[in-house]
């Protein structure tokens, strides 16, 4: 079957994929005024994919920066080299259980076969380039492609990979074909501590692009401004807050909640175990959709379910 080529897009998945603030190794470098140093700008990162019968093939670019130096661009090429690991369970998380090592000519290919990448002089970027195929992603064991600095030199410069930043994991998540913009009833209850229940009449989800959606409500708090006929004990707030509801994300079926914050306006946290992320999905055959999640407070968290039923 004839394969199309289209640029992918991705986007940052769970909060405990963030990069670490330690400097770690990289603070005997002596940023400012020592070598040069390159790195990936995160250690972890989520690329989506949208499968597709027409085996699509999406090109996809992985980052790599100069950092420190006196801190302008050098004047020669720096050439760094890069190799390809297997990927390794992190025994202290649960998210990435389901990871799996990407196969080269099976889930990717490298553009340049070489392992190796050039940042001109002048520049303090450059990426490493590869193909994804859509088609053979598994959305259930998503496969990780890590890469790993393993040399940079330049002509009369002092240039160094970086002791922490080194290494990228690259999850090639598989996205299939999503549509849950609409008008829903909405069904709330507080699972801890117990609380509710509480009740949207008409709640409208809004399509975002490439999967992703906004609600109107988090828990039992939303916004005066909207309206909303609410049934229960509600906080019906009036701040002057972006949205009353949350951000979230439909991967195959199953609803993804990246942390944020309360309404991106309170410092509460709106969040997503493994086990939440697990019990909530959408029913392909009636449309409605469960989403469990916590909101942090002071006095203690608080998690629900909200199922909204399609009008």
């Amino acid at each position: 079957m004839k394969k199309f080529i289209r640029n992918s897009f991705a986007l940052l998945f769970v909060a405990s994929l963030i990069t670490s603030c330690d400097v770690g190794d990289d603070e005997e470098l002596n940023y400012g005024n020592g070598a040069y140093v390159t790195q990936f700008p995160y250690a972890s990162k989520t690329a989506f994919f949208l499968k597709d019968e027409n085996e699509v093939i999406y090109d996809y670019t992985v980052p790599v920066e100069l950092v420190g130096g006196n801190g302008l661009a050098v004047g020669s090429d720096i050439t760094v080299t890069f190799e390809k690991l297997d990927y390794v369970d992190d025994a202290s998380v649960t998210f990435d259980d389901t990871y799996v090592t990407a196969v080269e000519g099976e889930d990717f290919d490298f553009v340049n076969t070489s392992n190796v990448l050039t940042i001109p002089a002048g520049s303090k970027f450059a990426t490493i380039p590869i193909k994804v195929y859509s088609a053979n992603l598994d959305d259930l064991n998503q496969p990780v492609l890590v890469l790993n600095l393993t040399q940079s030199s330049a002509d009369g410069v002092n240039v160094v990979n970086s002791g922490n930043k080194s290494k990228i994991n690259v999850v090639l998540q598989a996205q299939c074909p999503s549509d849950l913009g609409g008008t829903y009833s909405t069904a709330i209850t507080r699972l801890t501590p117990a609380g509710g229940p509480y009740s949207v009449a008409s709640e409208v989800i809004t399509d975002l692009g490439d999967g992703n959606y906004s609600n109107q409500a988090t828990g039992n708090f939303t916004l005066a401004a909207y309206g909303l006929v609410l049934g229960g004990p509600w906080n019906n707030l009036s701040v002057p807050a972006p949205r009353g509801g949350f951000i979230f994300k439909e991967v195959c079926g199953r609803i993804a909640v990246e942390e944020q914050n309360l309404f991106d306006y309170y410092s509460n946290l709106v969040q997503q175990t493994p086990a939440q992320y697990a019990a909530s999905s959408v029913n392909l055959s009636t449309g409605v959709i469960t989403i469990e999640y916590t909101v942090t407070f002071a006095a203690g968290n608080r998690s629900f379910r909200s199922i909204y039923t399609p009008l």
